[in-house]
């Protein structure tokens, strides 16, 4: 069953006819202490559900609304909090919180303790306030953001800070005791926030070891209370004036040993934990982790949980919802958005298709989530029929709990309106457009101007990963943000906004000002794209990839609404983070073709599994190993040019009479020419043992942008996979994981004049030159697969200087003099290699550094979900983060 956007909007702030008296009562977020999320005794009818009316509320809406007395209360995005009367919709009170234009993004839900409503705020100030009223009881100043919703268990209210302090309250907010991760667990006594005083403390940089982010929800069994926080699960029992620390649990390894992130905390009714965790690239399950009496843990993993790189399905970023022996959790995947797990059965089955990142919560019969796509969907338990849809009024997502009490579900869309369910009739009305996507704090400082923009993946469309802005040590926290979704680009700036896109399928679009979320759009069908978007004049394009099919997106980027839409193939792998670049009125893009499946179908195309399939066909693991040294035959190298307006396309070229492969590659504009280059393996000796034609194995090619013309072309030298192409001065950069060839074990960097492709220097062999040659107008950089960073001599080729700060994979900028690493790490190449700024660790896997766009640093963490701004020099004196701001 579903209703229509139309007739909703014609129900609008609708009168219900009169339900019954209220005598259920929805308390915190999930339902109970434990979120569970299991409400067995509330019974809902979706058939009888009608649109009993939608409140405007200020902003965006990302938590759970409760349900006490009759009374609705809901914290929206700018921490504004709300009374509704359940019956006729009317707001009572409305109370807002401090913390300026920054506090925005709130995610922390309420909680009703008795006759108090218990919240945090981005700002850093949690609330007690009376729920008759909306007065404010208690403020309790912490300068620390709260992501997670406060917990009630008994008579006490539990709380935990995004920097991991944790509190117990009475229920009039009342604080008993403190306990702080950051000073008993990770032994740092300074501002956790504060980037210089880490680099003081550590005189080196932050790494895995140091991630202390409480970004999720804590829960409470009894007076045992479970936080996770930096990469690990926190056991505390209340004993009443002070807690004791029963175990800091740790993850096992698997996948990698650094931490992990929590993306969702559910325990059952024996206290069992169910931790969904993510270490990096899709490699995530949910852990049972179980406390026993002495205080020691036994762990498990939820069958049907476990994802990987090499095979399919796609990882939870909620909590699971838990009934006996049934477990039930969402993910962003179409076809598998919502399924139900058991201890005892391998594979989980699946309840709806609707991709999500919010959790269910469990009524007598149905499954109730939100949906990414922009709809409320109630699923029955048994798998029987299709579940009820009720989209929101503009296509929002819905991405936080329903409430159900008497007959209601009531739930927040990211619209900004909160939604009533009930059953009756309805009384038509016309609804309003919020416009949650407007900007309301516009980027300030000496660097506004477009042409400061980081508009693409490597900075620009020579792809040269390369600015000067003019910025300063010490960095200062600007704002930061939770993200459902796992990234593999750097930042994308333009228009005043900051652009994600997550390789689950969302696009996100933040204020660059004060990170305040804008809009989020979602693709289904999207497997591990690791790809980045491009903003070009109020556009964005994006490549999103798919296994059974992938398409070039064209978004409105002040609203995010689809402008066009194109087909293209090809596997958004480790060196195609690139997006289109933009030449006049023309998007143009490269990648390649052929089957694909999560694991290939031998050693040679795939990352770790291989998969068989019949002897004369060759499947290409969608997300293959670095050092992939052959295709398979039908891979074709291809670039497509689209009409940037409309999405036509203009002409395609296709070189697969040259070579197999096309994924690895890279393309630059520079001075109006296209100039592409791919690697295709080490096939020539291959093919020639096989008696076939000895061909080669790579191609670089000037093109006309406008024609798809080849002015020269050159099979001498090539990117060699993992990197892509770099165009700056009249000179090309290729760089590579592998050697060009099976006959030597030497990587290098070569640099060819653009005029012809002929040779000006092959550089001193390298261990490896990955993901891009950062090409400035002082430094010219690059790094190894494992750590090693190397400066070269721009006119010889020759390694200048070289350093190892055991970084793994990075992904680095240059924003001169300065090398961008992970978790906000400067380092200054201007006397060697001084690390200058450091912190604070919101990410343990480090995958990508930042990106300074508009004199501000960005950083999105890869594995963590958390993005960060940070501001320097002048910006740094007269801009605080919204915790400091009072």
């Amino acid at each position: 069953m579903k209703l229509s956007r139309l007739a909703i909007v014609a129900l609008v702030f609708g009168a219900a006819l009169p339900l019954p008296g209220f005598a259920e009562d929805w308390p915190q977020f999930k339902f109970d202490s434990r979120h569970s999320g299991n409400a067995a005794d509330r019974e809902i009818d979706p058939a009888k559900l009608g649109f009993q009316g939608a409140v405007p509320l200020t902003d965006g809406i990302y938590t759970a609304p409760v349900i006490a007395d009759g009374t609705i209360y809901v914290l929206d995005g700018s921490g504004v909090a709300f009374a509704i009367d359940a019956e006729t919709l009317a707001v009572t009170w409305k109370t807002p919180t401090k913390g300026g234009p920054g506090n925005c993004n709130n995610v922390s839900s309420p909680a009703i303790a008795g006759p108090y409503l218990h919240f945090g705020t981005t700002a850093g100030i949690y609330y007690v306030l009376n729920r008759a009223d909306g007065s404010v009881v208690r403020e309790i100043d912490l300068r620390d953001p709260i992501f997670s919703t406060p917990v009630v268990s008994g008579d006490r209210v539990y709380l935990v800070t995004l920097g991991a302090q944790v509190l117990a309250l009475s229920h009039d907010g009342i604080e008993s005791w403190r306990w702080d991760f950051v000073k008993e667990v990770i032994g740092f006594p300074g501002n956790r926030w504060s980037g210089e005083e880490w680099y003081a403390h550590k005189q080196g940089r932050v790494n895995w070891k140091d991630h202390f982010c409480a970004s999720r929800n804590l829960a409470v069994h009894g007076k045992t209370v479970v936080i996770p926080a930096g990469g690990r699960v926190i056991f505390l029992e209340d004993e009443g004036e002070k807690p004791r620390v029963r175990i800091i649990g740790e993850i096992p390894k698997q996948h990698g040993s650094e931490y992990p992130a929590a993306f969702g905390l559910s325990l059952a009714e024996d206290g069992a934990a169910y931790v969904q965790w993510h270490r990096r690239d899709n490699a995530a399950r949910t852990e049972i982790l179980r406390l026993k009496d002495d205080d020691t843990l036994e762990f498990a993993m939820l069958p049907g949980s476990e994802t990987y790189i090499d095979a399919p399905g796609l990882m939870s970023f909620s909590s699971v919802s838990l009934r006996g022996d049934d477990i039930y959790r969402t993910r962003p995947e179409k076809d598998f958005g919502l399924c139900r797990h058991r201890s005892d059965t391998a594979e989980p089955k699946s309840l709806s298709s609707f991709a999500s990142i919010s959790p269910p919560v469990l009524v007598k019969n149905h499954a109730i989530f939100g949906g990414l796509e922009g709809a409320l969907h109630i699923a029955p338990l048994s798998g029987d029929g299709e579940p009820f849809t009720f989209p929101t009024l503009f296509g929002h997502p819905v991405t936080a709990p329903a409430a159900v009490a008497d007959g209601r579900v009531v739930f927040g869309g990211e619209d900004g309106y909160l939604y009533v369910l009930a059953p009756g009739k309805n009384v038509a009305l016309k609804a309003d457009n919020l416009g949650i996507h407007q900007i309301r704090t516009g980027l300030s400082g000496s660097y506004t101007d477009p042409k400061y923009d980081w508009y693409t993946n490597y900075g620009n469309m020579g792809s040269t990963n390369s600015n000067q802005q003019g910025i300063e040590p010490p960095l200062k926290m600007r704002w930061i943000l939770r993200n459902d979704g796992t990234v593999k680009h750097i930042p994308v700036c333009g228009g005043g906004r900051m652009y994600v896109h997550t390789a689950e399928g969302q696009v996100i679009a933040v204020e660059q000002e004060t990170g305040r979320l804008l809009w989020r759009k979602y693709h289904p069908g999207v497997f591990l794209s690791f790809t980045s978007p491009i903003y070009h004049n109020e556009k964005i394009i994006v490549p999103q990839s798919g296994i059974n099919g992938s398409v070039m997106q064209c978004l409105d980027a002040a609203t995010g609404e689809m402008l066009w839409e194109a087909p293209f193939t090809g596997s958004a792998s480790w060196s195609r983070q690139f997006p289109p670049v933009i030449h006049g009125n023309l998007a143009i893009y490269a990648s390649g073709s052929g089957d694909y499946a999560p694991a290939g179908s031998e050693k040679a195309f795939a990352w770790r599994a291989v998969e068989e399939t019949a002897p004369d066909k060759e499947v290409m693991s969608f997300i293959y190993s670095h050092n992939n040294p052959f295709y398979p035959r039908n891979s074709r190298p291809r670039i497509w040019a689209w009409n940037v307006e409309t999405g036509e396309l203009v002409w395609e070229k296709d070189f697969s009479n040259i070579g197999s492969g096309g994924n690895d590659c890279g393309i630059a504009l520079m001075e109006g020419e296209l100039y592409y280059s791919t690697f295709f393996g080490y096939q020539a000796k291959k093919l020639k043992r096989r008696g076939l034609k000895q061909e080669v194995n790579g191609l670089t090619a000037a093109i006309n942008p406008e024609t798809g013309e080849v002015r020269w072309q050159t099979t001498d030298y090539f990117v060699t996979g993992g990197c892509t192409l770099t165009a700056k001065d009249g000179r090309l950069y290729l760089g590579g994981f592998n050697q060009p060839d099976d006959e030597t074990e030497d990587r290098f960097i070569h640099c060819l004049d653009a005029k012809d492709g002929s040779l000006v220097w092959r550089s001193e062999p390298v261990k490896s030159a990955i993901n891009v040659v950062s090409v400035g107008d002082q430094f010219l950089f690059s790094n190894a697969i494992g750590s090693l960073c190397q400066l070269f001599d721009r006119e010889t080729g020759k390694i200048s200087y070289q350093f190892d700060l055991d970084y793994a994979c990075t992904r680095f900028t240059l924003s001169e003099p300065f090398l961008m690493g992970a978790n906000m790490d400067m380092i200054d190449l201007r006397n060697g290699h001084k690390l200058v700024a450091t912190g604070p660790a919101i990410d343990s896997r480090e995958c990508l550094g930042s990106a300074v766009s508009n004199g501000r640093i960005f950083y999105i963490s890869q594995a963590s979900g958390l993005i960060m701004s940070a501001v320097c020099g002048e910006d740094a004196k007269r801009l605080s983060p919204a915790w400091e701001t009072r």
